[in-house]
């Protein structure tokens, strides 16, 4: 019996983890990542980085493409899977050794697993949601800046009125109101 691989079970790597422009960014040499001392990666040139290499706990290291683009806002990077498909985003599965995108681990979304429109279905949807809102929250350092909720706040009551947890989103507009006075 095949399992579904999910993208929540993954350890994700991104283009910022890596660093925006790594010649500015990061010192020549092999780089530890602060959330997987056992991934290690390096850029063949520092000045003009072309590709990329990532070693998971010491063995042979894989070859990425990184890929810049240019945007009217300044440059994006991305990763370019063995498969050719351009990504912001690689995936580690805790079963493999191998980064690749989420096309080639297969992956999926856990909410995307099971019918939601079930009754059990919407009971798991709505524990899935409760627990990421949770998650959300509980790494904001900040809700207030200058006496306004910050934008990530906002998006946050956003989310818990669209999940219908009402009393959250009233009590934060009561504290607003409270301290606005």
């Amino acid at each position: 019996m095949h399992t579904k691989l999910f993208i929540e079970d993954c350890f994700i790597l991104t283009a910022r983890d890596v660093g925006r422009r790594p010649d500015r960014v990061r010192k020549l040499g092999i780089n530890k990542l602060e959330r997987r001392p056992d991934v290690n990666y390096w850029f063949d040139d520092m000045s003009e980085p072309t590709r990329l290499f990532l070693s998971v706990d010491g063995n042979k290291p894989q070859e990425f493409v990184w890929e810049t683009v240019e945007l009217t806002f300044g440059e994006r990077a991305y990763f370019v899977c063995a498969c050719g498909h351009r990504a912001s985003k690689l995936y580690l599965p805790s079963n493999s050794m191998q980064f690749k995108c989420r096309k080639c681990h297969n992956l999926q979304y856990q909410l995307t697993a099971f019918n939601r429109y079930s009754v059990a279905g919407k009971s798991l949807y709505r524990m899935n949601r409760l627990h990421k809102l949770a998650e959300s929250r509980a790494s904001m350092s900040r809700i207030f800046y200058n006496g306004n909720y910050t934008k990530r706040f906002k998006r946050f009551l956003n989310l818990c009125d669209r999940a219908g947890l009402d009393d959250i989103v009233q009590d934060a507009n009561d504290l607003k109101t409270l301290i606005n006075g």
